[in-house]
């Protein structure tokens, strides 16, 4: 059973996301005007457990929330806020009131028969099928992970040992297709003479350095002038790993 505490947690950010939109800028400081409350104090509430200075949605607030926003007593109590729809979206814009309603507590990731290489590379696959969906509950997305857009996360597998022990063989990949550029030292899926690769890159005055993270792969250079030769498909921006006894 899933602990109130976060229920309620996820509840907070879900009808914040639901009243003002996804990713507004100043939507919890609109939201802690509305209940009298200061920005700091709604974005407390939101820290996950064990962070310095998280705050917990209390009694008092829960049902405070509730009868601000017409929400049925006790629905800070419960997973998606009970399931009802009953974010009043009378006068919002067309597209924002659709994606309020539309708005679900998960969000469903595709997960391609992709795999990349830790090592020498692997060919790319005639096209990218989806072979699964991974659902990935939304509040653990926006607090946990750094991302372009929802709509750009995919999963691939990583396959090798040049990762490790960072990524080992058979980690599955979350990656950021939006992501299409070196713009900061990170783990990319990149396609380099016309194979598949998971590799750190970092960016240097003139140019790249390709790194894995097992020592036993040399580091490989790139000029400035010959970037063109690697085309960046996707950020890594978080792995589960497995491991088999």
């Amino acid at each position: 059973v899933m602990d109130k505490k976060l229920i309620r947690k996820a509840n907070l950010q879900l009808l914040i996301d639901r009243q003002y939109g996804i990713g507004k800028h100043g939507a919890k400081a609109e939201f802690a005007r509305r209940m009298g409350k200061q920005p700091d104090y709604i974005s407390r509430c939101l820290y996950p457990p064990g962070k310095p200075g998280a705050k917990n949605v209390g009694e008092v607030f829960a049902r405070a929330v509730e009868k601000e926003f017409k929400l049925e007593e006790y629905a800070f109590d419960k997973p998606g806020l009970g399931g009802a729809d009953v974010i009043d979206v009378e006068g919002l814009p067309a597209a924002l009131a659709q994606k309020i309603k539309s708005y679900r507590p998960t969000i469903s990731v595709e997960r391609l028969d992709i795999a990349a290489s830790m090592g020498p590379g692997t060919e790319p696959p005639e096209m990218n099928m989806v072979v699964e969906h991974m659902r990935l509950d939304a509040n653990w997305v926006r607090q946990n992970l750094v991302y372009t857009s929802t709509d750009n996360l995919r999963l691939i597998s990583g396959r090798g040992d040049s990762m490790a022990p960072t990524i080992r063989n058979g980690d599955a990949l979350l990656v950021d297709s939006g992501v299409t550029s070196v713009e900061s030292d990170a783990i990319y899926f990149f396609l380099m003479r016309g194979q598949h690769h998971v590799k750190r890159i970092q960016r240097n005055l003139d140019g790249l350095t390709i790194i894995s993270d097992n020592g036993q792969y040399r580091e490989i250079d790139v000029p400035g002038d010959r970037e063109c030769d690697i085309q960046v498909l996707a950020q890594i921006i978080y792995w589960w790993t497995g491991r088999s006894f």
